[in-house]
């Protein structure tokens, strides 16, 4: 019988090598399981010939895969953020279906690493590979890829290879990704129109600016007229432009910077949080996508049977706006002093009343995930409703911006045209 090389974790996480004799790979599988072992690689062991060529060859390899490695490793993280989320993305999908069909997670990353074809996908599986055979567990070695996965991935990912519930707890990262991206690409769309728009209008004013009215500006100079006051109001605009547009833009650039330095110390993060939260509309969106992300998460984590504290403790690594977090992680002591989530999260005004209410229902009736999950659903659509109401005050400021831009130059060229023409009957 063959011999295989297996790397597992127990139940409470600790992580254990060692070599299993088997008849075949679905059998040492099933001792591994009667264990209560979670397999994360198991490898046959090939018995090799101990020759001079044997061991020159297998020097030559590792010098070949140590190069493969580095040259990896400096290829990752060089696409924007949203292109890198993507490739995280697609990663874990085809993840969740090795993994699904019942291969254990270091066997479906080492063979993603070879398979893939999008190289960027098969550089990062490569590297999670690494980290996977070194005996770092799947949530490791995500938060070791901070440019492809958030934070919160990692830390629900963590739970769920505690709890060895990882195949449900994968597949909703993977729908909460998808979902993100979704918005994420429907803002996009909704901004493509009008921001189209602006740059042509804009474009127009500038040939006009630099073309056509310095040729009309001439010609009623030469015939002794004056200029029009909307040409005027396109002249004077221009000049203050072109004198406190660098000006602008250079305070624009150290303000800037000013404040994400400031947001790199405690008192600024707070106060700025704080700030973001009472801006008008954007407020809203960033609460209710804290809501959604931390709903989502509770939501997961008790279904997967971790208890409330834990999950609270995982949930509140996840919240971003400082400001919230600060509110959570009061209730989550109030909840381990002994009351209840709807109503520590209501004394810290945490979330809306009515998804209190339906807090306080589930956990009377001893099904809060289910209370936590029709929650996070109208927080989801309370997100939606908000962008697309950005989305829509934004695109038709763009379009009137460049509608006034546009009827100011037309009105400016025909006044100017019958200037010339009363000029010349005179």
């Amino acid at each position: 019988m063959p011999d295989f090389n297996y790397t597992t974790r127990s139940s409470d996480g600790h992580i254990e090598q060692g070599i299993l004799e088997a008849n075949d790979r679905r059998h040492a599988l099933q001792v591994l399981n009667r264990r209560g072992l979670q397999p994360v690689s198991l490898e046959v062991i090939i018995p090799k010939v101990n020759n001079h060529w044997s061991r020159l060859k297998d020097k030559i390899f590792w010098l070949n895969n140590s190069t493969q490695n580095s040259r990896a490793d400096s290829n990752l993280g060089k696409r924007s953020g949203q292109s890198r989320e993507k490739v995280g993305l697609q990663l874990l999908k085809r993840l969740m279906e090795l993994h699904s069909s019942g291969l254990p997670i270091g066997d479906s990353i080492k063979i993603l690493s070879k398979r893939l074809l999008q190289a960027e996908q098969r550089t990062l599986a490569q590297a999670m590979w690494r980290e996977l055979s070194e005996g770092s567990t799947l949530a490791g070695a995500l938060a070791r890829q901070p440019k492809y996965f958030s934070s919160s991935i990692s830390y629900v990912l963590e739970a769920g290879e505690a709890t060895g519930n990882l195949t449900p707890i994968l597949k909703k990262v993977i729908d909460y990704l998808e979902e993100k991206q979704a918005i994420r690409q429907k803002m996009l769309t909704s901004m493509a129109y009008p921001g189209f728009i602006c740059t042509v209008a804009i474009g127009v004013v500038i040939l006009f600016l630099t073309v056509l009215l310095p040729q009309i500006e001439n010609m009623l100079a030469r015939l002794g007229s004056e200029m029009t006051w909307s040409a005027k109001v396109l002249i004077e605009g221009s000049s203050l432009l072109m004198s406190y547009g660098p000006f602008l833009i250079i305070c624009t650039i150290i303000a800037a910077i000013s404040l994400r330095q400031w947001r790199q110390t405690e008192s600024g993060l707070k106060k700025t949080d704080r700030w973001f939260l009472r801006l008008p509309l954007i407020g809203a969106i960033i609460r209710y996508s804290d809501l959604f992300q931390s709903g989502n998460l509770i939501s997961t984590l008790l279904e997967s049977g971790i208890n409330t504290t834990e999950t609270l403790r995982l949930t509140e690594r996840t919240v971003h706006n400082y400001e919230l977090r600060s509110r959570f992680k009061t209730a989550r002591h109030q909840v381990n002093e002994g009351l209840s989530i709807a109503q520590a999260f209501r004394r810290n005004q945490f979330m809306p009343d009515i998804a209190l209410d339906i807090l306080a229902v589930g956990e009377d009736t001893g099904n809060l995930s289910e209370s936590m999950h029709e929650v996070t659903k109208s927080f989801r659509e309370e997100l939606s409703k908000r962008l697309l109401r950005l989305t829509n005050i934004v695109s038709s400021g763009a379009l009137i911006f460049a509608f006034l831009l546009v009827a100011l130059i037309a009105i400016g060229i025909v006044t100017s045209v019958f200037q010339v023409s009363q000029t010349l009957s005179m």
